[in-house]
């Protein structure tokens, strides 16, 4: 019995002890999981970043297109069927300040085969692009956007792969808007103008063709554009008008192939010059509750600032496709409008109807008369939603165009051009 005590007295001690140095040790938990918690401020679909007060919503869209083209103008080396794949991934987080919301908006889009123009497809393969980038913070906006001239093709445009003529460009800006209430806003926007320039340089360029198609050799950039907009928007539609000036400036000289035999052998001084131009336009949309639906126009006139027109859209623009006299293009000016009437015949089947027009003329181009293109666009969709998120849509487009003291190369002594162009894209959306 003494020896059973004596061991139990030792255990029940050491078990003391050891409690003892256990009760000075830390305390361990397992760390608490923080799921995602659904941010409903911004509508469906957003998410809040875990550990963050900044909403998250992350989407994708694949566009299967098939299409064909036809009409005056091209020759054995273009493309008169075209397929291309699209994907498109953007995210967009947003978060509530005591200064505001403050939001940032990134899209990327990648084409297997890029439609370009309407010589189909004959662009890039395997092509990346920015399609948006930029910041808002209140009323600010910076970063690569939407240009704030008009409001048409940001908000609708909504063709397949139909043309229109309207200010379409994604440029690099920083724009302030202020709201007024009872739905006027304004808005001032800096612009690159070099986003805003209207391309048709070849490069070399081919002999009995060293003008640019629609300005000369553009020089670097010394003012940015300028735009202003000024808006009402109401439960029946909106209104709007804008205004831009653009900055023309030509650069250095250049060198043409004047024998054809791939080498530049012939210098061409360009003529220096430094001028400013300016475009004007409206917006006006109606909404048709009937049919889910809407009409909106836009038209614009511009002096030295073509690209406000859209006159980089038009056919010859994309399709390079014009014989020019030797000289160059100083100033042009014109005026264009376009037209969308959609809505839905059914819950699932949409209808979309879209015509557009342009009017340019280019002065001291030759001795001829006066450069110009006037064009005439027309096209219409039908877009059925299978279940949600999948859609199915087909499109056929007709242009006709004329070109004033000029010719399209393909066809030597013709003016004029009908094209047309049909076809479907296959959409999902998540």
């Amino acid at each position: 019995m003494t020896m059973k005590s004596v061991l139990l007295g030792a255990a029940a001690g050491i078990a003391a002890i050891g409690a003892a140095q256990a009760a000075d040790l830390p305390m361990t938990k397992g760390e608490a999981v923080e799921y995602v918690k659904v941010c409903s401020a911004f509508g469906p679909g957003f998410f809040y970043i875990p550990g963050t007060d900044t909403c998250l919503k992350i989407g994708g869209e694949i566009r299967a297109k098939y299409y064909a083209f036809g009409g005056t103008g091209y020759n054995r080396n273009d493309n008169r069927s075209a397929f291309d794949t699209q994907a498109r991934v953007w995210f967009d987080a947003r978060t509530e300040t005591d200064w505001g919301l403050l939001r940032s908006y990134f899209q990327i889009n990648a084409d297997s085969n890029r439609l370009v123009g309407r010589g189909g497809g004959d662009g890039r393969r395997n092509d990346f692009t920015i399609d948006k980038a930029f910041i808002q913070f209140g009323g600010l906006t910076a970063g690569y956007a939407h240009s704030f001239f008009g409001f048409y093709d940001n908000e609708y445009g909504d063709t397949l792969e139909g043309n229109y003529y309207a200010q379409t460009k994604t440029v690099n800006l920083l724009a302030y808007t202020a709201q007024f209430g009872g739905g006027f806003s304004a808005t001032l926007s800096i612009e690159d103008g070099r986003d805003h320039r209207v391309e048709g340089t070849r490069d070399p360029v081919p002999v009995g063709n060293p003008a640019v198609l629609y300005g000369y050799r553009e020089g670097g950039q010394q003012v940015p554009d300028v735009v202003a907009q000024l808006r009402w928007d109401q439960s029946w539609g909106s209104l709007a008008v804008q205004a831009a000036g653009h900055q023309s400036r030509s650069g250095t000289d250049y060198s043409i192939d004047t024998n054809d035999d791939g080498i530049a052998d012939t210098n061409v001084v360009v003529r220096r010059s430094n001028k400013y131009g300016y475009a004007v336009g409206a917006t006006g949309l109606i909404k048709i509750p009937a049919i889910d639906g809407w009409f909106v126009v836009e038209g614009q006139y511009a002096d030295g600032a073509l690209d406000y027109l859209g006159a980089g859209n038009t056919f010859v623009a994309q399709s390079d496709r014009f014989v020019n006299a030797a000289g160059r293009v100083d100033a042009g000016k014109g005026w264009s409008i376009t037209g969308e009437l959609g809505g839905h015949i059914t819950p699932q089947l949409q209808a979309v109807l879209v015509g557009s027009y342009i009017d340019t003329t280019f002065d001291r181009f030759s001795d001829l008369g006066d450069y110009g293109i006037k064009e005439f666009t027309i096209s219409g969709n039908l877009t059925y939603t299978v279940v949600k998120g999948l859609k199915v849509a087909g499109e056929v487009g007709y242009t006709h165009g004329k070109v004033d003291h000029g010719a399209i190369d393909t066809l030597p002594g013709r003016d004029s051009y009908n094209n047309w162009l049909a076809g479907m894209r296959i959409t999902r959306q998540f």
